[in-house]
């Protein structure tokens, strides 16, 4: 691998960024504040319009001064339901159709390769192993590897620490606003992939550094880079 490129390590997302968005976003939303109101828990406190990311997050915080046994129990709750929907996607994901084509570029051309996920690990290595891209990745990050999820950037941090590479030399690639916000927050380059959650949600990422329609376009980006 050439010492002038700009990147030589790519970090992605997985749900909506290496295969389709299948997160029945609105159903979980709901279940997850009915089950944080149960809990006693003010919905207010999460705003307006909150997403799963933000219900994990915030509970993160609110229950850091709870007694450990209580945050525990909401936590093992949460996390049933966040697994519940991740099961129900696994039946419908499938990887996009540049996708095996893309992986198989960038490990020929030497790139390291690594994901940070918000979905959970046995549903998150259970596609990759189904649709035969586990291979390609020397770290697969899930949110049971994780305090925080994205937006947060201790995903994208821990992956960089793992990988003994520097935020610089590496391009994260995602689907959603959370996405580019953890690599912002990590002072990392990154792609927005204008399709997956962000076609459920129709929020942009204007602050990514490179916008791409699909995979493929990476390739075109990495291109242009100096090798």
């Amino acid at each position: 691998m050439a010492d002038d490129r700009q990147f030589d390590t790519i970090l992605f997302d997985l749900e909506g960024t290496l295969i389709d968005f299948q997160w029945r976003l609105a159903a979980a939303n709901d279940e997850i504040l009915k089950t944080l109101i149960r809990f006693g828990i003010d919905p207010d406190i999460y705003g307006k319009t909150p997403d799963y990311a933000c219900f994990y997050n915030t509970t993160r915080d609110i229950t850091a001064v709870w007694e450990k046994k209580d945050a525990v129990q909401l936590f093992d709750q949460l996390s049933l339901l966040y697994d519940k929907y991740d099961q129900d996607a696994l039946r419908r994901w499938a990887p996009y159709p540049d996708t095996q084509h893309l992986l198989t570029r960038l490990s020929a051309a030497g790139y390291r390769m690594g994901i940070v996920s918000n979905i959970g690990a046995w549903a998150a290595n259970k596609v990759l192993e189904s649709f035969n891209l586990a291979m390609y990745f020397e770290i697969i990050l899930s949110r049971n590897d994780v305090t925080y999820i994205k937006p947060h950037s201790e995903g994208i941090e821990l992956a960089l620490e793992k990988l003994c590479t520097s935020a610089r030399r590496t391009l994260f690639v995602g689907d959603s606003r959370n996405d580019i916000i953890a690599a912002d927050r990590a002072e990392m380059p990154s792609c927005f992939l204008s399709k997956g959650e962000s076609k459920t949600t129709g929020q942009n990422a204007d602050s990514a550094t490179f916008q791409v329609s699909s995979l493929s376009g990476i390739i075109d980006i990495l291109s242009a880079q100096t090798f």
